[in-house]
């Protein structure tokens, strides 16, 4: 932030610790901490569908367990792969399928979420629709996940993620709420921002062929389990 004259604003720290030492003093928590420990499960696919009545929207999610830690070999591979896939917003296969082209979704993105102390990951899909569109968006998902494993992802089209995904971590860092976030998910796992320095370096080093094998050994149909919400009932006729 800048002050109205333009000249930065100069943090004052020991002001902002006499506030914390006012505000909190010597409070304790009276319950002792204990990490919750995520455990992987394998789970077989399944289907559910959740009916809403009276919504006007529909949300679809897709998701599996993965056995994978954030500093996995395999790791750095499967954070492009899933950017491609539909992390990287508009430019993503998802987005361009479900959204641009076919237009029979709000909003639609994947997500990658591995831990850093425990082997034990997901790999997650939601979208925003039309209640109508259902069916339509449920085949086109598949569609595109099932080109992804016969086909692969591009070269030029990893490539790209690559500069794109590191660029986009860099830019996130110069927001200060982003970066105090990080030092405290860092912190707690015991590192410090080496750690991003390398895994950005192991990204920018990934060849087509170690992106696909990683996309191609997660992610699996035959693990996903889908979940659709809306208001499904056949619409009324027009009077």
């Amino acid at each position: 932030h800048q002050s109205h004259q333009g000249a930065p604003m100069r943090r004052d720290e020991a002001k902002v610790r006499a506030a914390l030492a006012s505000g909190i003093g010597t409070w304790r928590s009276p319950q002792p901490f204990s990490r919750a420990v995520r455990t992987y499960a394998a789970v077989d696919s399944a289907f559910e569908r959740i009916l809403t009545p009276d919504k006007a929207n529909a949300t679809f999610a897709a998701g599996q367990n993965i056995q994978l830690k954030d500093y996995d070999p395999d790791y750095p591979a499967l954070l492009i792969g899933n950017f491609m896939l539909g992390g990287g917003f508009l430019n993503s296969r998802m987005a361009v399928r479900l959204r641009q082209k076919e237009g029979i979704s709000y909003g639609v993105g994947t997500g990658l979420q591995v831990q850093a102390l425990d082997r034990f990951g997901q790999w997650l899909t939601q979208a925003i629709l039309n209640p109508t569109n259902v069916d339509r968006l449920s085949t086109a998902y598949r569609e595109e996940i099932d080109k992804v494993l016969k086909d692969g992802f591009t070269d030029a089209e990893i490539e790209a993620a690559k500069s794109g995904y590191v660029t986009g971590r860099s830019q996130a860092r110069a927001n200060d709420p982003e970066l105090v976030g990080l030092l405290i998910t860092r912190r707690f796992a015991g590192r410090t921002m080496a750690y991003d320095a390398k895994l950005e370096k192991d990204i920018m080093a990934l060849t087509p062929a170690q992106v696909n094998a990683a996309v191609r050994k997660y992610l699996d149909p035959k693990k996903t389990v889908i979940v659709q919400a809306g208001d499904f009932k056949q619409p009324k006729p027009v009077p």
